[in-house]
């Protein structure tokens, strides 16, 4: 008995050894064939490939796709994963593009039309997102269905799944952040109408807001109020819904913020009866400015030991072509429901970036827009590329310490106090506030050290007019009796225009009385403010202008 019983346990032990052999060959092929889907990146081309004047702050290599075959992408906006593992791309002009490798290299090197918005009328396609095969598209007018029902790459059919959008001819109307929340509904963001001074009528506030609509389109309600300009949102593992915005008109940072029902973020309190209090974010960036795009870095994918990583993408200021970023954050949710965040570098002078998608492979995928027009809508010339960021565990990552930010050597107390004694005597607190909270008709300036450097201020100051930011482009209005204002349009309702003007004072101009206006693309500041002064007055000034932050700490 004893004997068989020891024969027993042998023969256990060998099955489970064999079954632990099989498990683990099992394993293997798994992922072999897992892998066999995915492109084989070697060494030697993507050294060859990857473009060397990014800065990289992690061991990735960025390489600018070949898409020279099929039709042009021209200033690709938003990329998107389909699902049949394909790309997505949009522009404002209104194409939407897939991308293949048409020859098994491993690059996507050829773009196919989907479809393009501007045969329904429609425009500025700055919202996707797929349900099944079903691709839903945010336009200025509506949320429209695309889908491909013969399965030829192209769409076949569309409806309209939401058109209850206050809707004019401005050409930063936009209908983004588009996602699916775990109870089924569509949520949705009307950028803000606050400068627009030929707003159409919006009874409902749904300009500026996030929307909830129901999955058949026919019901809708504000979430929140209060944003300005966002391009993106995502909804977490908690379920909780995280969205961008960009800092300007209310807005001091450039955040990140957890939607709450009901609660107001800030921006165009007085379309919202002025509330008593707004919800904070829930961090502030400082990689760069105009977050553009996110999206997480799936837990089944290291890419760099980054799975679970939320990524952001930066647009950047104005008409500096060269300037955007990329950085991920690495995000805790406390028992309380708070969340600890840290913003992490990732790429930085990578010009222009709008989105990003993780691809099948498990890569990164990056739109670059381009030059654009005052209104990011495209200009003559073919413009702007899709980069591709993979994991090259070779590269040696640039250190942290270049992010540095260009200080002045001499920021001692006595410049500082140099500095401010200029800052008041040119009169620069009567149009910009530094305290981060009060809306002046110029920028507020507080934290503008983190974004500019001392080379670039200089250049803004001298040269006010070559880069405006849209919210801050000044509008010329005419009325009936020809008399002109000139200022910056810092909200409209159905009755009244509320232009800024010099001196910081706000006209109601009934639009009844409006003959005409248009944008007067000159910045409101005059040219010439450093006129007479040294070279140490000018240093001195904008020591403390980059020292904003620190000496109001």
């Amino acid at each position: 008995m004893t004997t068989t019983c020891k024969k027993t346990n042998k023969v256990y032990l060998f099955v489970k050894i064999g079954s632990f052999v099989c498990s683990i060959f099992l394993a293997v092929l798994i992922i072999s064939c897992q892998n066999q889907g995915k492109s084989a990146l070697d060494q030697e081309t993507v050294e060859r490939l990857r473009e060397k004047d990014i800065d990289v702050f992690g061991s990735y290599a960025i390489i600018k796709l070949p898409i020279e075959k099929g039709v042009k992408v021209r200033n690709p906006v938003k990329i998107i994963l389909g699902p049949d593992s394909v790309l997505y791309v949009a522009n404002n002009t209104g194409e939407i593009y897939s991308l293949h490798d048409s020859d098994g290299d491993g690059w996507e090197d050829e773009a196919r039309l989907f479809c393009n918005v501007k045969d329904d009328g429609l425009r500025t396609p700055v919202g996707l997102l797929f349900k099944g095969n079903e691709l839903y598209v945010g336009t200025a007018q509506e949320i429209r269905i695309y889908t491909d029902q013969d399965g030829d790459g192209k769409a076949d059919i569309s409806k309209t799944f939401f058109d209850k959008i206050p809707q004019s001819e401005h050409p930063y109307e936009f209908t983004s952040g588009l996602t699916f929340g775990p109870d089924g509904y569509l949520y949705v963001v009307l950028s803000t109408d606050s400068w627009n001074a030929g707003a159409a009528a919006d009874p409902d506030g749904f300009r500026g807001a996030v929307l909830r609509i129901s999955p058949d389109g026919k019901e809708v309600e504000k979430f929140v109020t209060g944003v300005r300009s966002v391009h993106s949102m995502v909804f977490n593992q908690y379920n909780d819904l995280l969205f961008i915005d960009n800092g300007g008109g209310g807005n001091p940072t450039e955040e990140l913020n957890r939607a709450q029902q009901g609660k107001f973020y800030g921006h165009h309190p007085a379309k919202y009866n002025n509330p008593e209090s707004k919800e904070l974010p829930i961090h502030n960036f400082v990689s760069e400015v105009a977050p553009a795009g996110m999206v997480f870095n799936p837990m089944t994918n290291d890419f760099g030991g980054t799975e679970g990583d939320l990524f952001v993408s930066f647009f950047g200021p104005g008409e500096r072509w060269e300037r955007g970023a990329i950085s991920r954050l690495e995000i805790e949710r406390q028992e309380d429901g708070t969340y600890q965040i840290e913003e992490i570098p990732v790429a930085k002078r990578i010009p222009k970036i709008s989105d990003l998608a993780f691809g099948s492979n498990g890569d990164l995928y990056i739109t670059h827009v381009g030059k654009t027009d005052y209104w990011y809508q495209p200009i003559e010339q073919i413009e702007g590329a899709i980069y591709r960021m993979t994991y090259a565990p070779w590269i040696k990552p640039m250190p942290r310490e270049m992010l540095a930010e260009e200080k002045s050597s001499s920021s001692s107390e006595d410049v500082l106090a140099a500095g401010k004694q200029l800052f008041a005597e040119k009169a620069c607190s009567a149009c910009h506030s530094v305290d981060g909270k009060s809306d002046l008709i110029g920028p507020d300036l507080m934290d503008i050290g983190k974004f500019y450097s001392k080379t670039e201020l200089l250049e803004e100051i001298n040269n006010p007019s070559l880069r405006l930011k849209p919210g801050m482009i000044a509008t010329k209005i005419t009325n009936v009796n020809g008399e002109v204002f000139l200022g910056r349009v810092v909200g409209t309702d159905q009755d009244y225009i509320k232009l800024m003007v010099i001196g910081n004072r706000v006209l109601d101009i009934p639009k009844a009385e409006v003959k005409s206006e248009e944008s007067y693309e000159k910045s409101l500041m005059y040219n010439g403010l450093l006129n007479g002064m040294s070279e140490e007055e000018t240093d001195a000034l904008l020591s403390y202008i980059i020292n904003l932050k620190e000496e109001n700490d």
